[in-house]
């Protein structure tokens, strides 16, 4: 908490004080230990959510949000800021609640993490851009640029040039700008590029979906992996269960957010063990990485022998239909398929016939005579020979399946080939995301 020196220092705000923070010193008063806001009738207080490192297993940050009451009832900020009937209103009741954040954040002294500060599309504008000058202010009420996280929801600024320039000029003056609820309205990977934020806060509809779609689970890593070479930290917010915590616990997310670590509240405060919590966690991933990994590698050493079998069999001379006839039968198998040294398919693709039907993507069924070069199976298998690889999971051909890939090259009379079985993906990878990279299942002869 603040020492009695601080609380005073708060206590004495000059009318002019407040005034530099955009805001008429009567919106707010000092009440006891903390500082209240008023705007048309009601009353305004400041709440902090915990924002979590995983990796540190601490509280790294804390997001200022705005909960305001009417007659002593709690009602909705989306609420209040819907009856402002002018842009100039939201922007003073919007500057009203920063100010607030700001003097009770100070009063906390809450020393050891950033201030996340929301910032509405309405404030981005040529007349705020006097970074200088809010940091002078600011240095008034004891805090540094780098204490703060300008948190922008990007999707309400239609003109990008204009919302690039305040985020220049703001991380020129030592801020930090995070743009919030990427994955909705108009967010994409273009804006990330221009704006260059320091963090990306991902909507908490993407962990939502991450849990219950098996597509977006299986995009979601690939999704942070992509954001943070950007160069930008990635924020998962919304968590609201063990099973949401495991899954960005499978990402390369830099922090978290969310009611299972911690609920939004006057002080701040997250769960008194909140680090034993995390280690628990931790150690609730490690468990189910070792039992996914467990079954993973039962799946790759069956395919790895039928591939070998498979190959031998090839080898003596046998038809390539007889050769496949077992590991066409494996569950999850869809197709097999001979290249020769060069990428090219000098068999037909033989497949189980439940998957032999037309479909959308029938002008792409035959494919002797096609060229896989470009394919890293490929590439991995002449690299390695007689080394059985597995690919990570992809959009495979002709009918535009996720499968797995794999791939062995081995020497016939003196030639080399590669052998190729796509297996449909959610057959191989139990653990999740062990598949990411692709990997050789086989060791060195």
């Amino acid at each position: 908490m603040a020492t009695e020196q601080q609380l005073s220092d708060m206590g004495q705000l000059t009318p002019e004080r407040i005034r530099r923070l955009g805001i008429h010193p009567n919106r707010i008063e000092k009440q006891q230990d903390r500082f209240i806001g008023h705007f048309a009738g009601y009353q305004l207080h400041s709440h902090y959510q915990p924002i979590i490192s995983l990796t540190h297993q601490r509280t790294v940050g804390y997001e200022a949000l705005m909960r305001p009451y009417l007659n002593n009832e709690a009602e909705s900020p989306l609420a209040l800021f819907a009856q402002c009937r002018t842009p100039s209103q939201i922007s003073h009741l919007d500057r009203v609640s920063r100010a607030l954040h700001l003097m009770n954040f100070r009063l906390l002294g809450l020393r050891d993490g950033w201030l996340f500060l929301n910032i509405r599309g309405e404030e981005i504008r040529q007349s705020n851009m006097d970074a200088a000058g809010i940091r002078h202010t600011l240095a008034e009420f004891g805090f540094q640029p780098e204490q703060i996280v300008l948190e922008i929801l990007e999707d309400a600024v239609h003109d990008e040039l204009l919302l690039a320039e305040f985020v220049q000029e703001f991380r020129k003056a030592g801020f930090l700008v995070a743009i919030d609820d990427f994955g909705t309205g108009q967010s994409n990977f273009d804006r990330i590029w221009k704006i260059n934020p320091n963090i990306v806060k991902l909507d908490r509809s993407m962990i939502r979906n991450a849990h219950q779609q098996p597509r977006a689970r299986r995009i979601f890593p690939r999704l942070v992996s992509l954001l943070r070479e950007t160069e930008s930290l990635v924020l998962i917010e919304g968590i609201e269960n063990q099973d949401e915590a495991l899954l960005a616990m499978d990402t390369d997310a830099d922090m978290v957010q969310g009611y299972y670590f911690a609920r939004p509240t006057a002080d701040g405060r997250g769960q008194n063990n909140l680090s034993e919590s995390i280690d628990r966690l931790h150690h609730e991933y490690a468990k189910h990485q070792r039992e996914g990994r467990l079954t993973f590698q039962s799946q790759l050493v069956t395919f790895e022998s039928m591939m070998t079998a498979c190959a031998d069999l090839i080898r003596l001379d046998h038809s390539f239909e007889e050769s496949s006839k077992v590991l066409l039968e494996q569950e999850g198998c869809r197709r097999i398929f001979l290249l020769d040294d060069q990428g090219y398919q000098i068999t037909r693709t033989i497949a189980p016939s439940h998957t032999e039907k037309e479909g959308q993507y029938h002008p792409l069924k035959q494919a002797q005579g096609a060229n896989w070069a470009r394919r890293k199976y490929f590439q991995r298998a002449i690299e390695s020979p007689n080394r059985v690889y597995i690919s990570r999971p992809y959009l495979a051909l002709p009918d535009a399946s996720i499968d797995v890939t794999f791939a062995m090259a081995f020497s016939r009379h003196e030639k080399l080939y590669v052998l190729c079985c796509d297996v449909d993906s959610r057959y191989i990878d139990a653990a999740g995301n062990l598949l990411q990279q692709g990997q050789m299942i086989s060791q060195p002869v």
